[in-house]
């Protein structure tokens, strides 16, 4: 038996270690932002939340963008998750699961026909540009 110890050596993480922690992170805080825009989408969208007290246009229309924005929000963000999960995983990302996404993300929206129609076309050519872009 040796008297002197050995020094150990704390284990450093590699590159490929960092990428993923980093990824995991990433994974996490889109859960919760997208979340966030959810809980945001069902209290204006379910009518919990009401910021048209009058009768004028100025509200109505920042209603309607507060909606629309929060559902493209959810959308994009759960994409996001989506596709980290699967670059990890090292699986491309199917069709039904971004069709699934899509669906509920207009389902957020079915009580109002007019942002529904804004809803369908942002999510339109948000998936024409994540398309593009890949």
């Amino acid at each position: 038996m040796p008297k002197l110890k050995k020094a150990r050596r704390n284990k450093q993480a590699t590159p490929i270690e960092d990428k993923q922690n980093y990824a995991y992170k990433s994974i996490v805080i889109s859960i919760i932002l997208s979340l966030a825009c959810l809980t945001i989408s069902l209290f204006f969208n379910g009518e919990l939340i009401s910021i048209t007290l009058s009768g004028d246009a100025i509200w109505k229309l920042i209603d309607i963008i507060i909606k629309v924005f929060s559902i493209l929000m959810f959308f994009l963000f759960v994409i996001i998750v989506i596709g980290n999960y699967k670059e990890l995983t090292g699986k491309p990302m199917n069709w039904k699961e971004l069709l699934f996404v899509f669906i509920i993300s207009l389902i957020q929206s079915i009580l109002n026909l007019t942002v529904f129609i804004i809803t369908l076309i942002g999510l339109i050519l948000v998936i024409i540009y994540l398309y593009l872009s890949q």
